[in-house]
């Protein structure tokens, strides 16, 4: 059995060390060691200093604040005095038309007529009314059936809900600004009360919320079966605290639909719920672990995160990193390059696959013929995840409606993240399922093109009408 090699701290702590008998030549050795530890401590520090969203994970919202420089063009910002605008077409409805007639001279007080044939001149402008919200009372009284002996009273319009003294429509805007504009609990009772004139308790606020969970659940679940159909899926997770516990909100979203899941952890299991068991779709993800496992017919990883690592390592002291990232960068660009010709209509699908080829032998050329000394810690590391997930870099150079980057994922998450700031998380169970149906709803709003207070009211309005109450 070959005997381990001792360390150099068991040589220098044995009693028979003897420093001369080692030699120059070893020292140097350990030295040179010593040296590139110290150089990559240095690199790891220098990183951390330098952390900003360009080159890492990190969001925005936590740079260091930096003025940006002035670029003296030598015209001035902004529409030049009098400068008449073009967009401003007015509205497509007038409610009311009020005439302005002049009585008299603001000159010299003397009567005044008005000038035949001249043009007048329309101003529309859009107001708050003195009271934005009605107050109805619905009067039914009870009835029986002189046939069958039933006994009962009518429906309420469509939009009112049995026992809740707050319309469909209210309702809606309460929710879409609770969500889609981040307002706080205390801030929709202020925005009722002081704004609308319309008294609300924290317990009717919190009836209202529940509204939404009832109306929301059918079309949540829906979207659900939708995205774990084949297709191409972007998934992302980001943390969510759910009454003082740390949970993880998970997102996958298609053209025209995403979905939000609440779950208490980051593993796998919790993608396999999202996407089902036996996914057979594409999957577009960053290099987490808990992806790995997923079934999918083929995989993509995100090229954004590692574009920003690749900028980081452009300043790194090491040489190495900098050559890296030299030779990596043009290979990213020109398969780029590539899928935008394809999106644009300049090339076919056949030639864009036909590219995929080329560019994985160069970039494998790249990763199997390091410099002499070897790459350096951060390059190698990046490497390694290149060659651990090889298949994975250019799906999108094979598959249209494939992206290179996860961005669909992370741009839903990013109303969440602002939502969590704000508000801090849920306090409930039910407060944590409403953020993610929510937000599922307004985001798959957004990716239709759809109006969400409009189809918020009517999911509102189809769980809203009671059927005649029965005595």
């Amino acid at each position: 059995m070959e005997q381990q090699q001792p360390t150099l701290e068991e040589m220098i702590t044995s009693p028979d060390f003897s420093p001369e008998e080692l030699g120059a030549r070893f020292w140097y050795e350990e030295y040179k060691k010593l040296a590139q530890k110290v150089l990559e401590l240095d690199e790891e520090l220098k990183k951390l200093k330098n952390r900003t969203s360009k080159n890492s994970s990190q969001p925005p919202s936590q740079d260091n604040y930096k003025k940006k420089k002035a670029v003296k063009t030598g015209k001035k910002k902004g529409p030049k005095y009098d400068h008449k605008g073009t967009t401003r077409n007015g509205f497509a409805m007038v409610d009311h038309e009020v005439a302005l007639p002049v009585c008299e001279c603001p000159e010299c007080g003397a009567g005044v007529s008005e000038m035949p044939g001249a043009v007048v001149k329309r101003e529309q402008i859009a107001e708050l009314v003195s009271k934005p919200v009605e107050v109805t009372e619905y009067k039914r009284a009870l009835h029986k059936c002189s046939s069958c002996g039933w006994e009962g009273r009518s429906q309420l319009p469509l939009g009112c809900k049995e026992g809740f003294s707050y319309g469909g429509l209210l309702s809606s805007l309460v929710g879409w600004l609770g969500y889609g504009g981040n307002l706080t609990w205390s801030k929709q009772r202020y925005l009722l009360e002081m704004l609308l004139k319309v008294p609300i308790s924290q317990g009717s606020l919190s009836k209202m919320h529940k509204w939404f969970c009832e109306s929301l659940q059918a079309p949540y679940e829906k979207l659900w079966e939708l995205v774990q159909e084949p297709g191409v899926r972007c998934v992302d997770e980001t943390s969510y605290r759910l009454n003082g516990v740390n949970y993880w909100m998970w997102v996958a979203t298609s053209t025209e639909a995403c979905v939000l899941m609440l779950a208490p952890t980051r593993s796998s299991r919790e993608v396999e719920t999202l996407l089902g068991e036996d996914f057979a779709g594409i999957l577009s993800t960053d290099c987490w672990s808990a992806y790995s496992k997923q079934s999918a017919s083929a995989k993509q990883k995100c090229w954004a995160h590692i574009e920003r690592e690749l900028k980081r390592m452009e300043k790194s002291n090491m040489k190495a990193n900098r050559i890296f990232a030299a030779v990596v960068f043009p290979i990213i660009h020109k398969a780029r390059a590539v899928h935008q010709q394809y999106l644009e209509g300049k090339i076919t699908l056949e030639e864009m696959q036909a590219q995929r080829p080329e560019i994985e032998s160069q970039f494998e050329q790249v990763l199997n013929n390091p410099p002499k000394k070897g790459w350096a810690y951060d390059s190698q590391k990046l490497a390694k995840r290149f060659k651990k997930h090889w298949s994975e870099w250019f799906t999108f150079l094979s598959h249209p409606g494939v992206k290179p980057d996860n961005n669909d994922a992370e741009r839903a998450l990013r109303p969440v993240v602002i939502h969590r700031k704000v508000s801090g998380g849920a306090r409930s169970d039910w407060g944590g399922q409403l953020v993610a149906m929510m937000f599922s709803f307004l985001e798959t709003m957004r990716l239709q093109g759809k109006n969400a207070m409009e189809e918020l009211f009517a999911l509102l309005t189809s769980m809203g009408r009671s059927p005649p109450q029965t005595v």
